[in-house]
């Protein structure tokens, strides 16, 4: 597994963490529920062991006068591999930055706030059930809540954009990512998407949406995960 972290972010950080390519992703038996990138050598089994050493990471993670601070040395002291921990304070600082341009705030707790104020969760009066909320950025990456509704809603609209795709043509990286994340704080997260990729997408939101909507989660490394409410 280290050296599959190795060549992860040595790839990510041969195209800088900020501009990433996700292309056509292949799930175990199409049941998976992570998203990965296979221009980038992870596995779907490695999938989950990747998030929770990022997710691992956050004891490393304080802030000081608003802004992140990663002890990377102490991280280091734990034989954490090391390009993971480049590939972490490199989002770390993408955030600050926006924390120092007054985008967003960053709080003791580690929690982030937009310029647009925290997201709001609520049903929707129609809805068979579940919450949705507005997008949310954290220090490993983006996340939104959708209800039954807004789930479907989003599935109809990926439908679309795999419709102009297959056809042929352009669809922009940042209507994508909007789609997906509507209101998220202006991280440069650049996508590439194929009709394939946006299949798995859309498929994966509607076999978790039980009724009771679902969460989508963008980790830094560029995989989606999405959880069932």
């Amino acid at each position: 597994m280290k050296s599959t972290i190795k060549k992860i972010i040595s790839v990510l950080l041969t195209v800088t963490i900020l501009s990433l390519t996700i292309m056509p992703a292949m799930a175990e038996g199409g049941q998976g529920d992570f998203i990965v990138n296979p221009n980038y050598p992870i596995s779907y089994e490695d999938a989950s062991d990747v998030i929770d050493q990022i997710m691992a990471l956050e004891e490393f993670i304080t802030v000081d006068n608003g802004r992140f601070v990663f002890d990377m040395q102490r991280a280091r002291e734990r034989r954490i591999d090391q390009q993971l921990l480049d590939g972490q304070q490199a989002w770390l600082d993408s955030i600050n930055q926006l924390a120092e341009a007054g985008e967003v705030v960053i709080n003791s707790d580690l929690s982030i706030i937009s310029d647009e104020g925290e997201s709001a969760c609520g049903h929707w009066y129609s809805c068979g059930g579940g919450f949705s909320s507005g997008a949310r950025t954290h220090w490993w990456g983006l996340s939104r809540d959708y209800c039954d509704c807004g789930a479907q809603q989003l599935v109809g609209q990926l439908h679309t954009f795999r419709t102009i795709v297959g056809g042929g043509a352009a669809l922009s990286a940042v209507s994508f990512l909007t789609a997906v994340f509507p209101g998220a704080a202006s991280l440069a997260i650049h996508l590439t998407i194929c009709a394939s990729y946006i299949d798995l997408l859309a498929t994966r939101i509607d076999a978790n949406n039980h009724g009771r909507g679902v969460c989508v989660n963008l980790t830094w490394i560029a995989i989606f995960k999405i959880d069932a409410h």
